[in-house]
Order: structure tokens, then C-alpha cells, then sequence
């Protein structure tokens, strides 16, 4: 086949969007390796020099040009004037990492969809919210020729509550950064030194939005037999502070440390000090800190959910995520139990290596081929 020229935008590769962001610019880094991935223009923010990460240095490999334009995601702008640079550029295909996107851009175009949680919690979120989220994925659905999905959890949620056509749907997982192999103990000593943490400790990644669970998490915690500290680390949202006021109300003290959001190159080291890992979320698209606990070789418990199955397979102990005495047998289970740990972690690192992001990369080249070849 001859070479095609693949547009991957990246322009949410900025602080303002931790998660998004995370992936379009793993996706491109790890595309950037691959030896058959053909032509790549990598579409930026203008600003994007000011990013935590490197975008023009992925310019040096040979076929990639990296595209700055003035319309940052979500605006108006992008609207006008990314569909006009996109038809300069020819395209074979256009990738958007998410369902808000310039609908007007030359086809075919396949945008990522990482979770449905708008729909599947809707109780979570205002009236407004709902109505956006599902007319905003009801237009990509419309304008985009694929999809492709994080788990087979998000493609069935699509298929039922959306009634997409299946043969439109590609399911790839997503995958860890190389960082969360490297970590050592003398890194996890620094970190526990910067943060006040005490050598034994149960922790926690993720924001505090209401699917995240966090307040069950803490009744649950005051009901575990000898627990060390509890560390939630993630980016607070003020609008939501019932987990403080529950650990406050149970006189857990210093027994919960709430870290806030940390930089990325601080987690590695964070995860691997930890005795466990939990992860109660109520939803999930894929459950990206429960691979990267995995990866750090740290045992996990987690949600008894479909998405998380999927991504942790059998090395780690599931508990149902809306009955707080699970969720302390569980963590009971997993602090008391040598053994149990031992298995989980060796099982955790085996599954994680199935994830890395040059798989990621190497699945979303064979959707881009089997888009190419179906036009």
C-alpha cells in the first residue's frame, strides 16, 4: 500500500488536559517509532513549546512534521480554521483523540472514545452536562467514519446506549509509560522524604469526582484492621470534598493524606513505596492507574467492574465498589495476606507487559490500514 499521510491531532497535549492529553501525546511518541507507520503530521497548539511535553522534538524522526495552529481544543476557532489547514495537508486519514473535534474536517476521520460516564452515571452530572456530552458524541458518531474505543466495556456501553454500528467500532486498549518501569526504591525514599509519607502506606491516583468513590473508600478504610496511612494523590476538584469531611467525621487524622495533583514524573516513584494499591471507581473507560500500579509491581485491589477486569485481567482482588464492607475485606485481605501480595504483584507486572505503548501504536496502525484499505 502505498504511503498515507496520517494527521494526529494533538493539540490536547497540555497541563489543561492531564488525561486526554496523556494519551494523544504517548500516541504519538509511540507512532513515531514504529518503522511502518508512513507519513505523520502531528497537528499542535501554537504554544505548544510551553507544554509539559516535547511535541517538535518528535519532529526529529524522520516523516513526522509537527503542524501549529492557533485554535486551541474545544473553541470556535477550531471549528473555522482546522478543517482548511487539514485539506492543505491531503490527508489519508485525521485522528482526534476525543469526541469534540472540527466536524467539517476532510474524511475519513476516526476519533478515540475512552469512557460513556456521562450516560452510564448520568446522576453525577446536571441536566446541561448530560444534554452537551450527548449531543457533542452524537455529532461525532455522525461525522466520523470509525471509532476507536479503549476497552470492549466502552464499545458495548456505545453499542447500548447509542446504538452505534459495530462495524464502525475498533477496540484498542491503551497502554503505560516506560517511566513506571524505572522506578527504584531510592527514588520511592526521596519521594516519601519530599511528601511526609511513612514507609508503609496504601494509595490511591485519580481525581475526587463523585465516580471516583473516593468517600465509600474512606468508610470503608476506618473499617480495615490495622491500616497504614491511606494516600490519595490527584487533582482535587473544590466542588467535591465529601471524602474529607468523612475522614474528618471518622477521626481518621493522619490516617488519610490528601497529596493533590503531583507531576507526572513524581508518580513512578509514589506507587512503588506503596504496601497496595486501591481503586474503587464506580466507572471506568479503561482504569489507566490501576495498569500503572501493576507495572511498578504493586499489588492491586480494585473495582469489580467490567473495565477494570479487562484491564487487570486475574492479577488483582476484586471488590464490589458500592458496598463499603467489600471493599475493607478486601483491603483486610490484601494488607494481611504475604502471599497474596506476592502473587498479585508477579501477575501485575506479567499483565502490564502485555500493555506497553508500542502495542497501543502498532493496533491503532492496523485500524489506520483497514480504514485506508475500506475507502
Amino acid at each position: 500500500m502505498k504511503t498515507i499521510r496520517t494527521v494526529l491531532d494533538i493539540r490536547t497535549a497540555t497541563d489543561h488536559f492531564p488525561g486526554i492529553g496523556r494519551y494523544a501525546y504517548q500516541l504519538a511518541h509511540s507512532l513515531s517509532r514504529q518503522r511502518d507507520r508512513g507519513e505523520l503530521a502531528l497537528l499542535c497548539n501554537a504554544g505548544a513549546s510551553k507544554a509539559r511535553f516535547d511535541i517538535f522534538a518528535l519532529a526529529a524522526q524522520s516523516g513526522i512534521q509537527v503542524v501549529s495552529v492557533d485554535a486551541p481544543p474545544f473553541s470556535a476557532k477550531e471549528q473555522l480554521r482546522i478543517p482548511s489547514v487539514l485539506r492543505k495537508l491531503a490527508p489519508g486519514l485525521v485522528h482526534f483523540p476525543y469526541t469534540v473535534f472540527p466536524y467539517a474536517a476532510p474524511k475519513p476521520v476516526i476519533f478515540s472514545l475512552h469512557d460513556l460516564i456521562p450516560l452510564r452515571l448520568p446522576q453525577f452530572f446536571s441536566r446541561r452536562q448530560r444534554i452537551l456530552y450527548r449531543a457533542s458524541l452524537s455529532l461525532a458518531l455522525l461525522r466520523a467514519d470509525f471509532v476507536i474505543c479503549s476497552s470492549e466495556s466502552t464499545r458495548s456501553d456505545l453499542q447500548a446506549l447509542l446504538h452505534a454500528d459495530p462495524s464502525r467500532l475498533f477496540v484498542v486498549p491503551l497502554g503505560v509509560d516506560e517511566a513506571f518501569h524505572d522506578s527504584s526504591a531510592k527514588a520511592s525514599q526521596k519521594t516519601r522524604k519530599a511528601y511526609n509519607l511513612p514507609d508503609d502506606y496504601v494509595l490511591y491516583v485519580g481525581s475526587n469526582k463523585p465516580h471516583k468513590n473516593l468517600p465509600i473508600l474512606v468508610e470503608a478504610y476506618a473499617q480495615v484492621r490495622s491500616a497504614p496511612v491511606l494516600v490519595i494523590a490527584g487533582a482535587i476538584d473544590g466542588r467535591f470534598s465529601q471524602e474529607r469531611r468523612n475522614a474528618e467525621r471518622l477521626g481518621l487524622g493522619e490516617q488519610v493524606r490528601f497529596l493533590g495533583a503531583l507531576q507526572e514524573e513524581v508518580l513512578p516513584s509514589l506507587y512503588c513505596g506503596a504496601r497496595a494499591f486501591v481503586f474503587p471507581s464506580l466507572c471506568e473507560g479503561f482504569g489507566l492507574p490501576v495498569l500503572e500500579a501493576m507495572t511498578c509491581g504493586v499489588p492491586v485491589a480494585c473495582s469489580d467492574i467490567p473495565s477494570l477486569r479487562e484491564t487487570a485481567a486475574n492479577a488483582a482482588l476484586f471488590f464490589d465498589p458500592n458496598d463499603c464492607r467489600s471493599i475493607a475485606l478486601a483491603l483486610d485481605r490484601i494488607l494481611g495476606d504475604i502471599q497474596l501480595r506476592e502473587e498479585l504483584r508477579v501477575g501485575g507486572i506479567k499483565r502490564s507487559a502485555e500493555l506497553s505503548w508500542d502495542v497501543v501504536a502498532q493496533k491503532t496502525l492496523a485500524v489506520y490500514n483497514a480504514v485506508v484499505s475500506s475507502r
